[in-house]
């Protein structure tokens, strides 16, 4: 059955961050993910995660200096070790809450070599940490990002995230559906979903434009839902949008989950 997850690194953002994970708690949202543990110390994310009784669904590997437009470096063959080492480091965290799945971000287009051998590179890279995550009894979901938002992603829709989970060829990798950057990308969400549900690890929602709460943009949130249900989609939805007042509001107002 379908269960919202509260994405800490956009919502809360009026409270300290490791005073989120209990905020949604109290909010009746028993599930959160994040981009990495806002601390020096993970621990204490993990710590404030458990005594706040809810659990991690998501928890984003390093994707480098996101501030100056890093979206991953799998696409870097020198650097497979660390796409390996991030995602072991991010999974420790996700099973200490009791969860289980990364999203590995794939990276952006580097300009210097063919996109194909990029893809390729990211390819075995992503491979190479899936045993590593499957080992741990983990698993790795892949998030396509829109070309409007970010520059040159090598993963820009959802049908491009399925091709690129096809040719990872691993059980333990799946697709990170996130409907505002589908919509973004002047893509209808629902249609979108219905072609690759079958790969479908994870689901993440904002509003668009603006990827803000819903009811703010074009994506029904309610019908949304009710369709990856009918499509077969039980896990989490993960609220990842910015909420123009207190997040408690903006939560209050969701739709009924089918």
């Amino acid at each position: 059955m379908i269960a919202w997850s509260a994405h800490l690194s956009t919502l809360f953002d009026e409270l300290p961050s490791l005073d989120r994970p209990a905020a949604a708690r109290a909010a009746g949202i028993g599930a959160v993910e994040t981009w990495w543990p806002p601390a020096a110390d993970p621990g204490d994310w993990i710590a404030a995660v458990t005594a706040a009784g809810v659990t991690a669904a998501l928890v984003n590997a390093d994707g480098g200096d996101l501030a100056r437009g890093d979206r991953g470096y799998c696409n870097d063959p020198d650097r497979v070790a660390d796409v390996v080492r991030s995602v072991v480091d991010a999974l420790r965290v996700a099973l200490a809450c009791g969860g289980d799945t990364i999203n590995l971000l794939v990276g952006r287009d580097d300009g210097e070599r063919p996109r194909a051998q990029q893809l390729a590179a990211a390819h075995d890279a992503v491979r190479a940490a899936a045993v590593e995550a499957a080992a741990m009894g983990g698993r790795i979901v892949v998030e396509h990002l829109n070309a409007v938002d970010v520059t040159g992603p090598l993963v820009a829709t959802p049908a491009e995230a399925a091709a690129f989970v096809a040719a990872v060829d691993h059980p333990s990798v799946m697709v990170l559906f996130a409907a505002y950057h589908c919509a973004r990308a002047g893509l209808e969400p629902a249609v979108e979903f219905t072609r690759v549900a079958d790969v479908v690890g994870h689901v993440q929602y904002a509003d668009s434009p603006g990827r803000g709460a819903p009811g703010t943009g074009t994506i029904d949130l309610a019908a949304f839902v009710e369709h990856i249900d009918r499509c077969g989609y039980s896990g989490h939805v993960g609220l990842e949008f910015g909420a123009e007042g207190a997040t408690v509001e903006a939560l209050g107002a969701l739709p009924a989950l089918p």
